[in-house]
């Protein structure tokens, strides 16, 4: 950080915090109450009358313009908009059901702002030296960043992903901010162990606006495939070591077609919702290391050779040996399905508080295990672990943002295949990867790797 900037950070942490407590007021507090029917005036609040339209609770009015408000305030808090989406044991089902909406295209920024970041990346001479021609249209549009396709100089064909202007300096600012109104919060609400959920927030954003490190993904993913025992099911894009920094990476175009174009039912769409499924279930119990956001449009299916191509490396989920035998424990419990075994191997995922007492948890999974029993098929997987993470909320065990990335993952893999294939068993594809995932773990010869 220069000299200047340092000066007037302080500056501009004052107006940006302005700026953030304006939104929540004018977007949040005031369109939640609006949309019930009230108003805010010069003599207080006052009930004018619901709007037109079906009534809605205080929840849905309040998770819709909370989505509103995080896209007013740009992408450290549509990122924190998407965690909490996948949360609703912390804010409800209801608010979390509004802030899917955040997980939608973002507008793309004008190709003169990104034709700058390029020039400014790599240089003037070298950018008109590099590249034949970028396409102006955004191919694909996120809160951090877009892509656009372009061609090398010898006209080889890249996906040039551009990090947005400014993303970088404004995620730093709002880390800071969040983390000084997050550290009052946890000790008037230590229930919710907030400063936990917000460390593993914070990390996975820093490391998702730094494209040095979704380089290094693709790397340790192509590692972790040239293991001796792991299937080639699953490949990953080529980068350009020459043509990368912290805010631009130029990859090679995945081949094969994206899964979202697959006709639902057909026989390429169930091979490719069986070998997504199961590339997924590997990187978990196998490698430990995992895409955290599997959906349609970051997965290829290649139908001569049968992998499934991996694209968006940024967010990812790492899990250790002891996380992985502890994920295990709670799979085998389900396929055994029993009840002291699944209570005791959930419990140990998480990290108790002061308020946590063992025997009320057993009783809270008993309860909810007893909720679901007869159901079979009809139970929804999503549901089961929002009332999970609920069960774990409501005893005071914190759940650790690593395996609510592997939970978040495997749902969403769930459904992509499923709209492949509703027929697709999950527990089939996942039985025989969990089962040599345990032999392996005993295999003298499991840190052998294939040659390059």
């Amino acid at each position: 950080m220069g000299l200047w900037a340092k000066l007037t950070q302080p500056v501009g942490l004052v107006f940006r915090s302005q700026e953030i407590a304006f939104a929540f007021t004018r977007y949040g507090l005031a369109g939640s109450l609006g949309a019930l029917g009230w108003e805010a005036g010069k003599q207080g609040l006052r009930f004018v009358g619901v709007p037109a339209g079906k009534p809605q609770g205080f929840d849905a009015a309040f998770g819709r313009n909370l989505a509103v408000t995080f896209t007013k305030l740009g992408p450290t808090f549509i990122k924190l908009g998407q965690v909490l989406a996948s949360r609703p044991d912390l804010v409800g089902e209801a608010v979390a059901e509004e802030l899917r909406v955040l997980f939608d295209r973002v507008t793309p920024v004008s190709f003169s702002e990104i034709e700058r970041i390029l020039k400014r990346e790599f240089g003037a001479k070298k950018y008109a030296k590099a590249f034949r021609a970028v396409d102006p249209e955004s191919l694909a549009s996120a809160s951090i960043s877009q892509t656009h396709k372009a061609l090398l100089a010898d006209g080889t064909p890249v996906i040039l992903k551009v990090q947005k202007p400014g993303v970088d300096r404004r995620v730093r600012q709002d880390l800071q901010l969040l983390a000084g109104f997050v550290a009052p919060l946890d000790k008037v609400y230590p229930q919710l162990q907030l400063k936990m959920v917000f460390a593993d927030f914070e990390r996975a954003t820093l490391a998702e606006i730094d494209y040095k490190q979704e380089a290094a993904n693709i790397d340790k993913f192509r590692r972790n495939y040239r293991k001796i025992f792991s299937a080639a099911n699953a490949v990953f894009p080529k980068y350009y070591p020459n043509l990368l920094t912290q805010h631009v990476i130029a990859l090679e175009p995945m081949r094969g077609h994206s899964v979202g174009a697959l006709k639902k039912g057909s026989t390429v769409a169930r091979a490719a919702a069986e070998q997504s499924l199961a590339a997924l279930f590997e990187q978990i119990f196998d490698h430990g290391f995992f895409h955290a956001d599997p959906h349609a449009g970051n997965l290829f299916f290649q139908q001569d050779t049968g992998q499934v191509g991996f694209i968006d490396m940024g967010l990812v989920g790492q899990l250790q040996p002891t996380d992985k035998k502890r994920f295990l424990k709670v799979i085998l419990a389900v396929l055994k399905r029993d009840r002291s075994k699944l209570a005791r191997s959930l419990y140990d995922l998480g990290t108790p508080s002061k308020k946590t007492r063992y025997d009320a948890f057993e009783k809270d999974v008993d309860a909810m295990i007893d909720e679901h029993a007869g159901k079979g098929a009809q139970i929804s997987l999503e549901k089961l672990v929002g009332q999970l993470l609920a069960v774990a909320r409501k005893n005071g065990l914190y759940v650790p943002n690593r395996y609510v990335l592997l939970l978040r993952s495997c749902l969403v893999m769930e459904g992509v295949a499923k709209g492949l294939d509703p027929d697709i068993s999950v527990a089939r594809v996942a039985t025989p990867i969990v089962a040599r995932s345990l032999a392996r773990s005993y295999n003298p010869l499991r840190f052998l790797q294939r040659k390059p």
